[in-house]
């Protein structure tokens, strides 16, 4: 155990946001913290490191357990260099050096005038740090530190610049950098991959798997992007009600167990209410009769009887519905030569040209600062070209999101925001349509400047739909979603007939939305069909067709032998198919047993037996890890027929 969370309780004013949430944290894991917005994951993060104290409840961590967040990360100001500032986060490791060099230069000046005797004790202490500091992976440091620079998306020509003259994004990468590189035994990560490109979210991707493989340490990540959930995560914790409730697996396992869980929950609630509801009638009908004693035993039974409560649903009722107010023509927009960019630094992309026609959807994609906000600001004549144009068809209407939403004038309220697009609107009709968008009551008297991110990312959208436009043009949609809006607002997108180009780093969405990709690389921006999962394909290809040639080159530099067929290849071809079959069959029966296991933590009644719980999810564990060790077996043993084995 890390630390255990014991029916943790917190509320601030009215409002209760932790009502009983018990929960505990093993070494090693890597667990996924989701949940709507506003449920409390950000304020359990906050109670799990100690800055924020319970209302009822504790916390217990074991002893020498250490956090680390971006929270608490040092902000990167003053004259350091960035390498310098992210090195420092292995402090330890520079101090064991330090220290070697500090006993060798005394060793080296003692040896010729102290007798062997009094030299030893000073070897044996420089090899007990030595050990020490390469078993520490001291000599790796270096390396390490460029690794995690390059990886969060920090060139080599940012590494001497002065940490106060970054960019805010770049602050906050190197901030990331540092944490990762860090000795602490959890780390607390609050959307991390809110900064970073898909370059540096499949960077954090490998790492995070490298440091939970190695059980060198473990993560609690809040993260609204679904497949870097299924790329890290082995367990899901749902914030929900108040209460903590976890899903062994990644993010598609949490679904369908949660599926299972509330079919299996609502059948045993429905159950138990038709046998309450038949036995206070046999109350009712029997009381001050002749079963006058079965009556009162009955009526003792329900006193008892624990009640199974219905799941409860805890989402956002949030409705997105774009709807045109008239369709375009099929030639929506058209891209002759475009080049977007900024007068004082010139073009940032060659020229675009394409046509964009109705129905379509085209997702920008490409590395942060590439250009694509800032194409997309030029497509909807926000900025200016530098050359080139995007020329709008028949009947086009623009609806223009803004990621910073900076269309939403702080000191109105968000009655005012609506009711400014239609003066003539009545403010019954305006709350009703904000209830559209999970802005109810008093809510919608609240001023913009007060709102969550989250609540402007609703609201944005509620402007651009009640403008009915056709074209849709939407830098980062989901950045302040939740799971739960992001899923709905995919379903909006994919049902609206009108036309899409959007920005997204998220690449579960571009993959359910898009029909096609530009893909943005150097200056060069090129149209593709498809979503992400084509992208990369595509990228693969390429990649290892330039490859090719250097591996052939190489290949017939080398000397061939003649070969022979003999009985000795069939014997080792024969041998090597016999433990792939084998392996196969092993992964096979592994995987059956995990999914007789998720049936069982399916079932309500397993979660009321503690011990059964713990050793039907200790089981579920040594099933995966063993079904992972025949999973890299069989990779091997299919590369060892494939390559290794003569045909």
């Amino acid at each position: 155990m890390l630390y255990r969370l014991e029916r943790v309780q917190k509320g601030f004013g009215a409002r209760t946001v932790l009502a009983d949430a018990t929960w505990q944290h093993d070494p090693g894991r890597v667990a996924g913290l989701v949940g709507r917005n506003g449920a409390g994951k950000s304020t359990l993060l906050r109670i799990v490191q100690g800055l924020v104290e319970p209302d009822a409840g504790r916390v217990l961590r074991a002893g020498g357990t250490t956090f680390a967040s971006l929270e608490q990360a040092v902000e990167p100001e003053g004259d350091e260099p960035l390498r310098e500032f992210v090195a420092r986060a292995q402090e330890g490791l520079r101090g064991l050096e330090t220290e070697m060099r500090r006993l060798e230069v005394a060793i080296a000046s003692s040896s010729a005038a102290m007798a062997t005797d009094a030299v030893e004790p000073l070897l044996a202490e420089h090899d007990a740090l030595r050990e020490r500091f390469e078993r520490n992976g001291g000599y790796e440091a270096d390396a390490r530190v460029e690794r995690v620079l390059l990886g969060v998306g920090l060139p080599g020509e940012t590494w001497d610049r002065p940490v106060g003259e970054l960019s805010g994004g770049q602050k906050h990468r190197a901030q990331m950098a540092r944490l990762l590189l860090g000795d602490a035994s959890v780390l607390l990560l609050d959307e991390p991959t809110n900064h970073l490109d898909v370059a540096g979210l499949e960077f954090l991707e490998t790492w995070l798997v490298e440091r939970k493989n190695s059980a060198a340490q473990a993560a609690l990540v809040v993260s609204h992007d679904r497949q870097f959930l299924n790329a890290v995560a082995d367990r899901i914790v749902e914030v929900a009600h108040g209460v903590l409730e976890e899903y062994p697996g990644d993010y598609d396992a949490y679904r369908r167990l949660k599926a299972e869980r509330d079919r299996v929950r609502a059948r045993a609630a429905e159950e138990q209410r038709k046998l309450v509801e038949r036995t206070e009638d046999f109350i009712r009908r029997n009381i001050a009769g002749q079963k006058t004693r079965q009556a009162q035993a009955r009526r003792k039974m329900l006193a008892k009887l624990e009640r199974v409560e219905a799941p409860r649903e805890d989402a956002n009722e949030v409705v997105f519905r774009f709807e045109e107010a008239r369709a375009s023509g099929d030639r929506v927009l058209e891209l002759r030569g475009l080049v977007p960019g900024y007068p004082e630094t010139g073009p940032l992309l060659a020229p675009v040209s394409f046509l964009l026609r109705r129905g379509e959807r085209i997702a920008l994609w490409g590395p942060n600062g590439c250009g694509k906000t800032t194409l997309l600001k030029t497509i909807a004549r926000i900025l200016p070209p530098v050359a080139g144009s995007a020329v709008p068809g028949t009947g086009v209407i623009i609806g223009y999101y803004d990621q910073e939403m900076r269309d939403l004038p702080t000191s109105w309220t968000v009655l005012d925001v609506v009711r400014d697009l239609d003066p003539s609107l009545l403010v019954g009709e305006a709350r009703d349509f904000l209830a559209l968008f999970d802005f109810r009551g008093d809510e919608v008297e609240q001023k913009v400047g007060t709102l969550s991110g989250g609540e402007k990312g609703r609201l944005s959208l509620a402007r651009i739909v009640f403008g009915g436009a056709n074209l849709l043009l939407l830098d980062e949609p989901t950045n302040h979603l939740d799971l739960d809006s992001r899923e709905r607002l995919e379903e909006a997108l994919l049902e609206f007939e009108g036309t899409i180009v959007f920005v997204s780093h998220d690449r579960w969405f571009v993959d359910r939305i898009a029909t096609h990709v530009l893909d943005v690389q150097g200056r060069d921006a090129t149209l593709w069909p498809g979503g992400f999962t084509e992208l990369s394909r595509r990228r693969a290809a390429e990649k290892a067709v330039a490859v090719a040639p250097a591996r052939a080159a190489h290949a017939d530099a080398e000397p061939k032998p003649m070969r022979r067929p003999d009985r000795q290849a069939d014997r080792q071809r024969a041998k090597a198919r016999r433990e792939v079959e084998a392996l196969e069959e092993e992964v096979s029966l592994l995987e059956e047993r995990i999914r007789e296991i998720d049936a069982a933590l399916a079932d309500p009644s397993a979660w009321k037996d503690g011990p059964r719980t713990r050793e039907l999810i200790r089981s579920r564990d040594e099933t995966r890890t063993s079904l992972d060790a025949r999973c890299a077996a069989w990779e091997e043993a299919v590369q060892r027929l494939e390559q290794e084995v003569p045909a």
